[in-house]
């Protein structure tokens, strides 16, 4: 039977000391690293927004978030924190907590939701960009600085500042599964950035492209990046600072990433970004 989660916006103070054990569990943050509940309780009492999800009256998870104002998209909810136990990760709970952010940004009148996260990470990606309906075309060099928990230890902390139009028609369509189908485009391997080959059971970049003009263009990243970064520090050093050329070289010029491909019809499984050329980004 599938487990009752209750969602709700975390108001007792008493309970913001799970939120530093969850940082502590989800992520492997060592102290320097986590954010006190203080601040996360001051944010939200200035008009931020923190959601736990609740098991049995205990939170397993929360989603955390508070007003910034930067041009060109105005008032908007900067959403910093997306955290799940490690028991009950890859449930869905994560992904409803950001449905929960949503609705409580649209009945506060706010337009958009920003995030950023590592455009290496398959599993998140394809979260934000094809389920959730963010896109991107900001890239943002060593955005955190030296990290020094269990994932970032020693690699860029590059990341994709993205956009969620909550209540854009491109979001509304994702929302209900309305979503364009790229499989026969990708495996014709056509329009590809990035090509790639196996070495020793790890992808490799073997070759960039720079000069490709067509509307819809794929860049494909390793299926598990975690594993490389665990097992090949220098393959996945190689692989941030290529994938960062293609990126800012293909931002700079006008494309957005605007959807994530899992393709599930080789082995292993092969997964890709999809750009195109947006004449409005919150469409």
């Amino acid at each position: 039977m599938k487990e009752a989660i209750e969602y709700k916006e975390l108001m007792d103070y008493s309970e913001y000391n799970k939120i530093e054990d969850i940082q502590i569990n989800a992520w492997g943050f060592p102290d320097r690293e986590v954010v006190p509940k203080r601040i996360i309780y001051a944010t939200h009492r200035s008009g931020g927004v923190v959601i736990a999800a609740y098991l049995n009256h205990e939170i397993i998870g929360y989603v955390w978030g508070w007003i910034g104002q930067i041009d060109p998209y105005g008032v908007f909810i900067y959403s910093h924190h997306n955290a799940v136990v490690r028991e009950h990760q890859n449930k869905g709970i994560g992904i409803q907590l950001k449905h929960e952010q949503r609705k409580w940004a649209l009945e506060k009148n706010f337009k958009i939701i920003n995030w950023t996260f590592d455009p290496l990470q398959s599993k998140n990606s394809y979260i934000n960009l094809h389920k959730l309906g963010a896109i991107c075309n900001n890239y943002r060099v060593k955005y955190w600085g030296d990290m020094h928990d269990e994932l970032n230890i020693g690699i860029d902390t590059d990341r994709f500042y993205c956009n969620w139009f909550i209540d854009s028609t491109h979001v509304n369509k994702r929302l209900n599964k309305d979503f364009a189908d790229y499989t026969e485009s990708v495996n014709n391997n056509r329009y590809h950035l990035i090509k790639t080959i196996s070495n020793n059971g790890m992808l490799k970049v073997k070759e960039l492209d720079f000069d490709i003009k067509e509307t819809i263009l794929f860049a494909e990243i390793p299926i598990d990046f975690t594993k490389i970064m665990q097992n090949n520090n220098e393959l996945a050093k190689e692989w941030r600072e290529e994938t960062r050329k293609i990126f800012t070289h293909y931002f700079n010029i006008g494309y957005s990433v605007i959807d994530f491909i899992l393709d599930k019809s080789v082995t292993p499984w092969k997964s890709y970004h999809v750009l195109e050329k947006l004449e409005s980004i919150d469409s």
